[in-house]
Parts: structure tokens; C-alpha cells; sequence
């Protein structure tokens, strides 16, 4: 498996995790849902993402927790762009997302910490 095909793993594993989460709690006063619509504010306020990206990221936020699940988790090449910049790192707390984030490098087999590499949720490792 390639370095690409091995961070789209973890991306998906990631993901996978943060939208259980995002459809465990009502839509209108999810954390995570509000955190990821603050941080697209964020970025559109200081021209930190294209017009398109951002109304492309305002429509999923948009959408129930299972169809952004279908979306984002779909195989094929928009399904992979959208993980590879995707808007949920950092939201869960720094120590829990710490251990998910070694438990997804143990499961894809390697990655170790310390490896110059950038993982899936966009942290130097």
C-alpha cells in the first residue's frame, strides 16, 4: 500500500470515529458540528479557502449525519478529496484525539510519531 493510500486509511478511520460522534448528539447544539462551522467561518473571514471549497464544506455541514457520512466516507476520487481536506482536526480534546490518533498507526501499521510526516487530521508528527 502506498503513503497515500495509507493516509486516506487513517482519514477514514478518523473520520469514521468524529461522525459517530457528530450523530450521537442532536444537530442543532452538536459541539462538533458548531466547532467545524466556526472554523469554515474562520477560514472563509480570512481568505484562508477558496469560495468554492468553503460553499462545498457550507452544504455539508448542512446535510444530516448520514448523508455527510455517505459523502464523506464514499470510495473514489471526491470522496478522497474531501478527506484529504476535510475541517475536523482538533475537535475532540487534545489528550482523546492524542490516543485515537496512535491507536489508527497501530491499526494501519506504522506512522510512528516523530517521523517528519503529517498525519490525517493535518498534525506534524
Amino acid at each position: 500500500m502506498n503513503h497515500e493510500d495509507r493516509m486516506d486509511r487513517r482519514r477514514l478511520a478518523w473520520l469514521k470515529i468524529v461522525l459517530d460522534r457528530m450523530a450521537s448528539c442532536e444537530r442543532e447544539d452538536c459541539r462538533i458540528r458548531v466547532q467545524v462551522g466556526d472554523l469554515l467561518d474562520l477560514k472563509r473571514s480570512r481568505g484562508l479557502m477558496s469560495e468554492d471549497h468553503a460553499q462545498r464544506w457550507k452544504t455539508l455541514l448542512e446535510m444530516d449525519a448520514d448523508e455527510l457520512r455517505r459523502v464523506l466516507l464514499a470510495p473514489g476520487t471526491r470522496g478522497r478529496e474531501l478527506r484529504h481536506a476535510h475541517l475536523f482536526a482538533g475537535v475532540l480534546p487534545p489528550k482523546e484525539q492524542n490516543r485515537i490518533l496512535r491507536d489508527i498507526r497501530k491499526e494501519s501499521g506504522g506512522g510512528a510519531p516523530g517521523s517528519g510526516q503529517t498525519d490525517m487530521v493535518g498534525h506534524q508528527q
